[in-house]
């Protein structure tokens, strides 16, 4: 015969409840998966600010060619000679009026053409190269006059490069 007492007994332990065991299991899936949600934000936010980079980086290399393409081949009203002339300084590009007066300009951060940084900017850098080419094979430099000049613009950002540009410009204008 059951007493009243055994049936108490009876049913407290078939109640359920999680065991140390269980909580620790549990503890350990939710760690993990909370480990892995985060790697995936931090690989999310990586990507996000590498793009803006990468982006950032060609629109201020295109900016400074689209200027430098606009300017005379060579300079228009004197001798020319290959680089900056008298009265043109590296301090703004104002007085800049050929394409190879760009030659070895650089400037960090990045400014506009009168000088002024751009604002934001801090870790950028802007340079030039301009060289005289062969026309027929415009990878080959050459010390001389060829009317082919090919200008390179690099951006960096903490003295890593992140978008180079590259254009010939020749006498005929092209």
């Amino acid at each position: 015969m059951t007493t009243s007492v055994d049936r108490k007994i009876t049913a407290r332990s078939s109640q359920t409840g999680f065991t140390l065991i269980e909580t620790v299991v549990s503890m350990l899936i939710v760690g993990t998966m909370l480990v892995a949600a985060m790697s995936t934000v931090g690989a999310s936010r990586y990507t996000q600010f590498k793009t803006s980079c990468d982006n950032r980086g060609r629109l201020l290399a295109e900016l400074l060619m689209a200027e430098i393409l606009r300017q005379e081949y060579q300079e228009p009203d004197g001798t020319a000679t290959f680089g900056r002339e008298t009265g043109e300084t590296g301090a703004t590009r104002e007085s800049f009026d050929d394409v190879d007066d760009y030659h070895s300009w650089s400037s960090s951060p990045p400014t506009n053409k009168d000088g002024m940084a751009i604002s934001s900017l801090d870790g950028w850098q802007r340079s030039v190269t301009v060289v005289w080419v062969d026309p027929l094979n415009v990878a080959q430099a050459q010390s001389t006059e060829t009317n082919a000049k090919r200008i390179t613009v690099t951006a960096t950002h903490d003295n890593i490069p992140v978008a180079t540009l590259v254009a010939i410009k020749t006498t005929a204008g092209l």
